[in-house]
């Protein structure tokens, strides 16, 4: 795949994270295709954010498409296991994502525009990854112990919906804590935890990555 069609991919994946987290939480109408909207572009321009080898290319496209049809079954047929199994498989495609896009980063010899928006991609990815292990974790919570006592405390009771679990991830994730959320069972507080250090682990390799890039250019011109 050429240089400017990585990039354009990465600007319109960048574009869609954005909106996922920023303009999804004031929606009113259309919330929940919005989401579901949402949920595929990620996908969809996320198998084609980096220039992946065939055989890695030919599995993400078969696991892309069961993601994004496990998504829209989810759209018509309101069930806790199939929002579960959505979610999982959404987590383990993004979560292979990530981790190529950091692969990719630290193997490129320059830092370009494509590598800027694969930094940005990589953290608010991992925003949006530390949000559904947050709505798996609720629902295994009511699931597994038939108990109306959620996983996670929310100022207005209980989650209205899948904004309030980005809110708690990107506050976690940025070590912001209002306090207005809170993770109340043990597996909640593991969850809250690994997403608080896995954001300050990326910022730390990331800018290690990237100041090295342009000291070493820098010597070199």
């Amino acid at each position: 795949m050429k240089q400017n069609q990585l990039t354009r991919n990465n600007i319109i994946l960048l574009i869609c994270l954005l909106i996922f987290i920023l303009f999804f939480p004031v929606l009113s109408l259309y919330r929940v295709l919005m989401k579901h909207l949402l949920f595929t572009s990620i996908v969809l321009f996320g198998t084609f954010s980096l220039n992946f080898v065939k055989r890695a290319q030919k599995i993400l496209i078969a696991s892309g498409i069961v993601t994004i049809s496990l998504n829209w079954l989810d759209l018509f047929f309101t069930n806790q296991v199939l929002d579960l199994v959505f979610f999982f498989s959404f987590f383990c495609f993004n979560l292979f994502i990530v981790v190529f896009m950091v692969r990719h980063i630290a193997k490129s010899k320059n830092v370009n525009l494509t590598i800027i928006i694969n930094s940005i991609n990589g953290y608010l990815l991992i925003g949006i990854l530390g949000a559904v292990l947050l709505a798996m974790t609720e629902i295994l919570q009511k699931f597994l112990y038939h108990t109306d006592t959620g996983a996670i405390n929310f100022a207005g009771g209980t989650a209205r919906g899948f904004h309030d679990f980005i809110y708690l991830s990107f506050v976690t994730l940025t070590t912001l804590g209002y306090g207005d959320v809170t993770p109340v069972s043990a597996f909640a507080k593991s969850v809250a935890l690994i997403i608080a250090i896995t954001g300050q682990l990326y910022l730390t390799i990331l800018i290690a990555i990237l100041v090295g890039k342009f000291l070493s250019r820098t010597e070199t011109d």
